[in-house]
Protein backbone atom coordinates (compact mmCIF):
# COMPACT_ATOMS: atom_id res chain seq x y z
CA UNK A 1 0.00 0.00 0.00
CA UNK A 2 0.96 3.78 -0.75
CA UNK A 3 2.63 5.83 2.24
CA UNK A 4 -0.49 8.03 1.89
CA UNK A 5 -2.52 5.53 3.98
CA UNK A 6 -1.01 6.37 7.60
CA UNK A 7 -3.78 6.01 9.52
CA UNK A 8 -4.73 2.69 11.24
CA UNK A 9 -8.60 3.62 10.98
CA UNK A 10 -8.45 4.63 7.35
CA UNK A 11 -6.73 1.38 6.66
CA UNK A 12 -9.57 -0.66 8.67
CA UNK A 13 -12.23 2.03 6.31
CA UNK A 14 -10.43 0.94 3.18
CA UNK A 15 -10.29 -3.08 3.77
CA UNK A 16 -14.28 -2.68 4.73
CA UNK A 17 -15.02 -0.75 1.94
CA UNK A 18 -13.33 -3.27 -0.76
CA UNK A 19 -14.89 -6.52 0.79
CA UNK A 20 -17.86 -5.46 1.39
CA UNK A 21 -18.25 -3.65 -2.24
CA UNK A 22 -17.15 -7.37 -3.61
CA UNK A 23 -20.27 -8.41 -1.80
CA UNK A 24 -21.97 -5.49 -3.19
CA UNK A 25 -21.47 -5.85 -6.82
CA UNK A 26 -21.36 -9.36 -7.05
CA UNK A 27 -25.08 -9.33 -5.85
CA UNK A 28 -26.09 -7.22 -8.44
CA UNK A 29 -24.95 -9.61 -10.56
CA UNK A 30 -26.17 -12.42 -9.24
CA UNK A 31 -29.21 -10.78 -8.64
CA UNK A 32 -29.60 -9.33 -12.04
CA UNK A 33 -28.98 -12.86 -13.65
CA UNK A 34 -32.13 -14.33 -11.41
CA UNK A 35 -34.36 -11.73 -12.64
CA UNK A 36 -33.80 -12.66 -16.09
CA UNK A 37 -35.16 -15.75 -15.38
CA UNK A 38 -38.52 -13.94 -15.19
CA UNK A 39 -38.44 -12.15 -18.24
CA UNK A 40 -38.74 -12.86 -21.70
CA UNK A 41 -35.49 -12.11 -23.85
CA UNK A 42 -37.46 -11.09 -26.98
CA UNK A 43 -39.47 -8.22 -25.17
CA UNK A 44 -39.67 -6.45 -22.36
CA UNK A 45 -42.48 -8.77 -20.43
CA UNK A 46 -42.73 -11.53 -17.90
CA UNK A 47 -42.46 -14.53 -18.46
CA UNK A 48 -45.74 -16.46 -18.28
CA UNK A 49 -45.00 -20.49 -18.75
CA UNK A 50 -42.77 -20.40 -15.60
CA UNK A 51 -44.22 -22.81 -12.87
CA UNK A 52 -45.31 -21.07 -10.01
CA UNK A 53 -43.15 -23.03 -7.82
CA UNK A 54 -40.00 -22.17 -10.21
CA UNK A 55 -41.71 -18.54 -10.01
CA UNK A 56 -41.46 -18.51 -5.35
CA UNK A 57 -37.52 -20.29 -5.57
CA UNK A 58 -36.55 -17.28 -8.26
CA UNK A 59 -38.72 -14.71 -5.73
CA UNK A 60 -37.12 -16.51 -2.97
CA UNK A 61 -33.36 -16.13 -4.32
CA UNK A 62 -34.02 -12.42 -5.51
CA UNK A 63 -35.13 -11.60 -1.73
CA UNK A 64 -31.58 -12.88 -0.82
CA UNK A 65 -29.53 -11.62 -3.17
CA UNK A 66 -31.41 -7.90 -2.16
CA UNK A 67 -30.52 -8.62 1.40
CA UNK A 68 -27.13 -9.26 0.98
CA UNK A 69 -27.13 -6.51 -1.81
CA UNK A 70 -28.61 -4.23 0.84
CA UNK A 71 -26.37 -4.65 3.50
CA UNK A 72 -23.59 -4.95 1.89
CA UNK A 73 -23.91 -1.27 0.25
CA UNK A 74 -24.72 -0.20 3.72
CA UNK A 75 -21.43 -1.13 4.49
CA UNK A 76 -19.83 0.45 1.40
CA UNK A 77 -21.92 3.42 2.39
CA UNK A 78 -20.35 3.88 6.10
CA UNK A 79 -17.42 2.59 5.03
CA UNK A 80 -16.12 5.06 1.83
CA UNK A 81 -17.67 7.99 4.39
CA UNK A 82 -14.93 6.86 6.63
CA UNK A 83 -12.04 6.58 4.28
CA UNK A 84 -12.92 10.03 2.57
CA UNK A 85 -13.15 11.58 5.97
CA UNK A 86 -9.56 9.89 7.48
CA UNK A 87 -7.68 10.20 4.59
CA UNK A 88 -4.31 12.26 4.24
CA UNK A 89 -4.99 12.29 0.45
CA UNK A 90 -5.44 15.22 -1.17
CA UNK A 91 -8.20 15.89 -3.26
CA UNK A 92 -6.03 18.69 -5.40
CA UNK A 93 -3.47 16.23 -5.88
CA UNK A 94 -5.57 13.16 -6.49
CA UNK A 95 -8.28 14.46 -9.16
CA UNK A 96 -9.01 9.93 -9.34
CA UNK A 97 -10.33 10.20 -5.29
CA UNK A 98 -12.99 13.10 -6.43
CA UNK A 99 -14.06 11.57 -9.39
CA UNK A 100 -14.13 7.93 -7.77
CA UNK A 101 -16.69 9.90 -4.82
CA UNK A 102 -18.34 12.14 -7.53
CA UNK A 103 -18.94 8.89 -9.06
CA UNK A 104 -20.18 6.92 -6.00
CA UNK A 105 -22.17 9.45 -4.11
CA UNK A 106 -24.10 10.99 -6.84
CA UNK A 107 -25.84 8.07 -6.95
CA UNK A 108 -26.88 7.42 -3.38
CA UNK A 109 -30.56 8.76 -3.63
CA UNK A 110 -30.97 6.40 -6.31
CA UNK A 111 -29.89 3.73 -4.27
CA UNK A 112 -31.45 4.75 -1.60
CA UNK A 113 -35.59 4.77 -3.66
CA UNK A 114 -34.53 1.13 -4.99
CA UNK A 115 -33.79 -0.34 -1.79
CA UNK A 116 -36.75 0.95 -0.51
CA UNK A 117 -38.58 -1.33 -3.45
CA UNK A 118 -36.31 -4.14 -2.86
CA UNK A 119 -37.69 -3.67 1.47
CA UNK A 120 -40.93 -3.70 -0.34
CA UNK A 121 -40.20 -6.86 -2.57
CA UNK A 122 -38.54 -8.57 0.39
CA UNK A 123 -41.31 -7.74 3.21
CA UNK A 124 -44.06 -8.85 0.68
CA UNK A 125 -42.25 -12.45 0.02
CA UNK A 126 -42.01 -13.26 3.46
CA UNK A 127 -45.33 -12.59 4.03
CA UNK A 128 -47.67 -15.26 4.16
CA UNK A 129 -48.85 -15.98 1.52
CA UNK A 130 -46.88 -14.24 -1.30
CA UNK A 131 -48.96 -12.42 -3.79
CA UNK A 132 -47.22 -13.45 -6.51
CA UNK A 133 -48.58 -10.34 -8.81
CA UNK A 134 -48.10 -7.32 -6.87
CA UNK A 135 -44.33 -9.68 -6.44
CA UNK A 136 -44.40 -9.08 -10.11
CA UNK A 137 -45.54 -5.59 -10.01
CA UNK A 138 -42.53 -4.55 -7.72
CA UNK A 139 -39.53 -6.33 -9.37
CA UNK A 140 -41.30 -4.93 -12.86
CA UNK A 141 -40.97 -1.10 -10.64
CA UNK A 142 -37.35 -1.75 -9.56
CA UNK A 143 -36.20 -2.45 -13.13
CA UNK A 144 -37.98 0.35 -14.69
CA UNK A 145 -37.23 2.98 -11.44
CA UNK A 146 -36.19 5.98 -12.44
CA UNK A 147 -36.13 5.54 -15.97
CA UNK A 148 -33.16 3.08 -16.16
CA UNK A 149 -30.72 5.04 -14.07
CA UNK A 150 -30.25 2.65 -11.72
CA UNK A 151 -28.32 0.70 -14.81
CA UNK A 152 -26.36 3.83 -15.30
CA UNK A 153 -25.64 3.83 -11.34
CA UNK A 154 -24.02 0.10 -12.12
CA UNK A 155 -21.97 1.29 -14.96
CA UNK A 156 -20.08 4.27 -12.86
CA UNK A 157 -19.77 2.31 -10.19
CA UNK A 158 -17.90 -0.34 -12.25
CA UNK A 159 -16.09 2.82 -13.54
CA UNK A 160 -14.64 3.27 -10.24
CA UNK A 161 -12.58 0.32 -10.32
CA UNK A 162 -10.23 1.19 -12.68
CA UNK A 163 -10.12 4.55 -12.16
CA UNK A 164 -8.68 3.72 -8.49
CA UNK A 165 -6.39 1.65 -10.33
CA UNK A 166 -4.68 3.79 -13.08
CA UNK A 167 -5.48 7.00 -10.73
CA UNK A 168 -5.88 9.37 -13.57
CA UNK A 169 -5.51 13.25 -12.42
CA UNK A 170 -2.66 12.47 -9.70
CA UNK A 171 0.16 14.16 -9.13
CA UNK A 172 3.33 12.75 -9.72
CA UNK A 173 5.44 12.59 -6.73
CA UNK A 174 9.14 13.97 -7.15
CA UNK A 175 11.33 11.60 -7.12
CA UNK A 176 13.55 12.10 -4.09
CA UNK A 177 17.83 12.59 -4.59
CA UNK A 178 18.23 10.16 -2.04
CA UNK A 179 16.14 7.43 -3.71
CA UNK A 180 17.61 7.78 -7.11
CA UNK A 181 21.52 6.87 -5.91
CA UNK A 182 20.25 3.91 -3.89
Amino acid sequence: MSEDFHSKSNKIALTLLAISAVFWLGGINVRTLIGNELLDYDQFEFRTSIPPDRENTLFQMISNASILIIISYTIVLISAIWFISTTRLKVRENGWLLMAAILFFMFVPVEIYTYWLDMKFIQLFFSNPPNHDELLRIFGERIGALSGLPVIAVFCYYTIIPIVIFKPLGKKQPVNEEKKTS
